[in-house]
Protein backbone atom coordinates (compact mmCIF):
# COMPACT_ATOMS: atom_id res chain seq x y z
CA UNK A 1 0.00 0.00 0.00
CA UNK A 2 2.67 2.46 0.69
CA UNK A 3 4.58 2.08 -2.23
CA UNK A 4 1.01 2.51 -4.16
CA UNK A 5 0.69 5.61 -2.71
CA UNK A 6 4.23 6.54 -3.30
CA UNK A 7 4.00 6.03 -7.17
CA UNK A 8 0.70 7.96 -7.33
CA UNK A 9 2.60 10.81 -5.10
CA UNK A 10 4.94 10.57 -7.77
CA UNK A 11 3.26 10.71 -10.58
CA UNK A 12 1.33 13.72 -9.61
CA UNK A 13 4.76 15.61 -8.91
CA UNK A 14 6.19 14.59 -12.05
CA UNK A 15 3.01 15.88 -13.57
CA UNK A 16 3.06 19.24 -11.50
CA UNK A 17 6.99 19.68 -12.55
CA UNK A 18 6.30 18.97 -16.64
CA UNK A 19 3.47 21.12 -17.16
CA UNK A 20 5.44 24.57 -14.93
CA UNK A 21 8.14 24.34 -17.10
CA UNK A 22 5.94 23.52 -20.35
CA UNK A 23 3.77 26.28 -20.09
CA UNK A 24 7.02 28.78 -19.04
CA UNK A 25 8.93 28.18 -22.34
CA UNK A 26 9.65 31.04 -24.44
CA UNK A 27 6.92 31.79 -27.66
CA UNK A 28 10.01 32.32 -29.88
CA UNK A 29 13.44 32.32 -29.95
CA UNK A 30 15.67 33.83 -32.18
CA UNK A 31 17.91 36.79 -33.03
CA UNK A 32 17.53 40.65 -33.37
CA UNK A 33 17.36 42.72 -36.37
CA UNK A 34 15.61 45.75 -38.27
CA UNK A 35 14.72 47.28 -35.21
CA UNK A 36 12.64 50.14 -35.39
CA UNK A 37 11.25 52.41 -32.48
CA UNK A 38 8.90 49.86 -31.23
CA UNK A 39 9.14 46.48 -33.01
CA UNK A 40 12.38 44.36 -34.57
CA UNK A 41 12.29 41.48 -36.69
CA UNK A 42 13.52 37.98 -34.95
CA UNK A 43 15.87 35.52 -37.41
CA UNK A 44 16.22 31.88 -36.84
CA UNK A 45 19.53 31.28 -35.27
CA UNK A 46 20.94 29.68 -38.23
CA UNK A 47 19.55 29.35 -41.71
CA UNK A 48 19.11 26.58 -44.31
CA UNK A 49 19.19 28.17 -47.84
CA UNK A 50 16.83 25.32 -48.77
CA UNK A 51 13.86 26.30 -46.05
CA UNK A 52 11.99 29.23 -46.00
CA UNK A 53 12.03 30.54 -42.56
CA UNK A 54 9.42 32.22 -40.79
CA UNK A 55 10.79 35.98 -39.15
CA UNK A 56 8.28 37.77 -37.23
CA UNK A 57 7.96 41.27 -36.65
CA UNK A 58 8.03 41.38 -33.06
CA UNK A 59 6.09 44.93 -31.63
CA UNK A 60 7.25 46.38 -27.99
CA UNK A 61 4.57 48.07 -25.88
CA UNK A 62 5.14 50.15 -22.67
CA UNK A 63 4.42 46.81 -20.70
CA UNK A 64 7.54 44.44 -22.03
CA UNK A 65 9.68 43.20 -19.70
CA UNK A 66 13.42 43.20 -21.15
CA UNK A 67 15.69 41.19 -18.57
CA UNK A 68 18.62 39.06 -19.27
CA UNK A 69 22.44 40.57 -20.21
CA UNK A 70 20.40 44.68 -20.83
CA UNK A 71 17.41 45.64 -19.01
CA UNK A 72 15.85 48.67 -21.32
CA UNK A 73 14.46 48.67 -25.20
CA UNK A 74 17.67 51.44 -25.95
CA UNK A 75 20.04 48.75 -24.99
CA UNK A 76 19.00 46.23 -27.52
CA UNK A 77 20.91 45.54 -30.59
CA UNK A 78 20.47 43.95 -33.60
CA UNK A 79 22.16 40.22 -33.63
CA UNK A 80 21.73 39.40 -30.27
CA UNK A 81 19.98 35.90 -28.85
CA UNK A 82 16.93 36.68 -27.42
CA UNK A 83 13.83 34.25 -26.29
CA UNK A 84 10.26 35.91 -26.37
CA UNK A 85 7.26 35.69 -24.35
CA UNK A 86 4.37 36.97 -26.40
CA UNK A 87 0.49 37.52 -27.16
CA UNK A 88 -1.22 38.25 -30.20
CA UNK A 89 -3.05 41.54 -30.02
CA UNK A 90 -4.58 42.79 -33.25
CA UNK A 91 -2.82 40.80 -35.32
CA UNK A 92 0.10 41.62 -34.00
CA UNK A 93 2.87 39.62 -32.09
CA UNK A 94 3.23 41.99 -28.98
CA UNK A 95 6.29 40.60 -26.22
CA UNK A 96 4.92 40.52 -22.45
CA UNK A 97 8.83 39.30 -21.88
CA UNK A 98 12.47 39.71 -23.81
CA UNK A 99 15.08 38.05 -22.05
CA UNK A 100 18.64 38.36 -24.09
CA UNK A 101 21.28 35.55 -23.78
CA UNK A 102 23.77 36.65 -25.95
CA UNK A 103 25.07 39.89 -27.07
CA UNK A 104 26.07 39.96 -31.24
Amino acid sequence: MKSRGLIIGMTIISIAVLTFFLLNRADYHGKVGDITDNNFTLYPLEVNPEYEHFTPKVHISNFTKITGKINNMRSLKEGQEVEIWAVEKEEKIVAKKIKVLKDS
